[in-house]
């Protein structure tokens, strides 16, 4: 294959259409308008047609009418004119123009021309970047496979008719009848009864003070789905893979928590229990840890869907993930409408465990709105079910440990509110509290 790169060619462009196009926006041809919708000003290439199209683009959007007159007027006020090639260049684009034509086929090639222009810039800043060798090779590989996939979901956008509602409606019901929908639970039956479980495409947000236990939670959301046939990708920016899987490990074989710090206090019954444990863990869930970027859990998630199937996607925590932005802000915003792209994308759900910034004292922690928890920021607006953890015992190291509560703060499809539930201090997981009996008549005693 040969590497050599004529440079000296010119760049993809059809000036026929570009002017085809305009020209039909100008005369009023009735499909024109559906122009708008798809094509922008940097699509074209010519640099007289692209001012015009955003003259005429503008004008639309002000609800004016996109003609030849108007667009003069519109050039003569902002001082583009001259630069839009004048007078005779605008009224030559509506000459003899059809009033009805393939308005659409001709848009359609100024846009694959201006996608092939996209790829010839990105692969020679591709070239850039590996000629400076100034970063790690992975790391311009992820870019570019990210910017790659960016141009191939635009232009898939462009074809993209959505799904009429019959469609919808029947592949609603296959899902049910086949039982081949995701859905994810935590194993804790109140709760999952009121949300009925996380769907594909849900962003659901575990908030809480520190050392409540959001991760353990999580955890234990994982072992459920595990056990139901749904595998996980679980992103850790705070434990290693091994202190991750301890805990999970002393749950299952029965030993006490503890002795996985100080190993050296294990019986060998606890060992052989921990080898037996350990020879029952999933070879398909998989553990992410160490430094945390979106683009590193992005690739490493799409690869496992590829490979072996992803059916819940987990993010401990988000201060601890690596994201663009000016701000802190700007960064949760990053990672939380990336995480519900990542949702959509891959059609699963994705939990993102989120600390709070401050701790909730009085009204604010007795009932611990939305509002009170994230105001009207992008973790409210992008989640699809919010749950904040409560235990008392570690706010304020008195009263029952074992006291927990989960708050349901946004629940889109089903009852927000509290629920009441008990955590195991032995096996570090939480449960449901048992429903009282209702007292039986003395008269059934007797």
């Amino acid at each position: 294959m040969s590497t050599e790169t004529n440079i000296e060619r010119p760049l993809p462009h059809s000036q026929p259409a570009e002017q085809f196009v305009l020209g039909c926006i100008l005369v009023g041809n009735p499909k024109a308008h559906t122009i708008f919708d798809w094509l922008t000003a940097e699509d074209f290439f010519i640099p007289q047609n692209k001012r015009i199209f955003a003259t005429l683009k503008s004008l639309d959007e002000r609800g004016k009418p996109p003609d030849c007159l108007a667009a003069l007027d519109e050039l003569q006020r902002t001082g583009q004119l001259e630069a839009a090639g004048g007078v005779g260049y605008l009224a030559q684009l509506g000459d003899d123009m059809p009033n009805k034509g393939n308005v659409e086929h001709e848009a359609r090639i100024v846009k694959e021309k201006a996608v092939l222009r996209g790829l010839i810039f990105l692969a020679s800043a591709i070239q850039e970047q590996a000629l400076g060798a100034s970063e790690a090779p992975d790391v311009v590989l992820d870019r570019a496979i990210e910017s790659f996939s960016e141009i191939a979901r635009n232009l898939e956008a462009d074809k993209d008719c959505g799904m009429v509602y019959r469609d919808a409606a029947l592949s609603l019901l296959h899902e049910f009848d086949s039982g081949s929908g995701v859905r994810i639970f935590t194993d804790i039956d109140e709760l999952d009864r009121l949300t009925g479980g996380f769907r594909a495409g849900e962003l659901v947000l575990f908030t809480a003070e520190t050392g409540v236990g959001k991760t353990l939670l999580a955890q234990q959301t994982r072992r459920r789905s595990c056990r139901d046939g749904r595998h996980t990708l679980f992103c850790s920016g705070e434990m290693r893979a091994q202190h991750l899987i301890s805990r999970e490990l002393a749950t299952e074989a029965g030993v006490e928590h503890w002795k996985m710090r100080r190993p050296e206090r294990l019986t060998p019954e606890d060992t052989s229990a921990l080898v037996e444990a350990a020879s029952h863990e999933c070879p398909q869930c998989r553990i992410l840890d160490g430094e945390l970027s979106m683009s590193r859990i992005r690739k490493v998630a799409r690869q496992m869907k590829a490979r072996t199937g992803l059916d819940l996607l987990i993010i401990d925590y988000d201060e601890l993930v690596e994201a663009p932005g000016e701000t802190e802000f700007d960064q949760q915003r990053y990672i939380v409408r990336s995480g519900k792209s990542l949702a959509m994308e891959l059609a699963c759900p994705v939990i993102v465990i989120s600390q709070l910034r401050k701790s909730l004292q009085g009204e604010d922690r007795k009932r611990p709105t939305l509002q009170r928890l994230y105001g009207s920021g992008a973790k409210a607006k992008h989640s699809s079910i919010v749950l904040y953890v409560d235990r008392p015992y570690v706010q304020e190291l008195a009263g029952d440990e074992t006291e927990a509560r989960i708050v349901i703060a946004k629940n889109r499809d089903g009852k927000v509110g509290a629920i009441e539930a008990r955590f195991n201090v032995k096996t570090l997981r939480f449960e449901s509290l048992p429903k009282p009996q209702p007292e039986q008549p003395d008269w059934v005693n007797r």
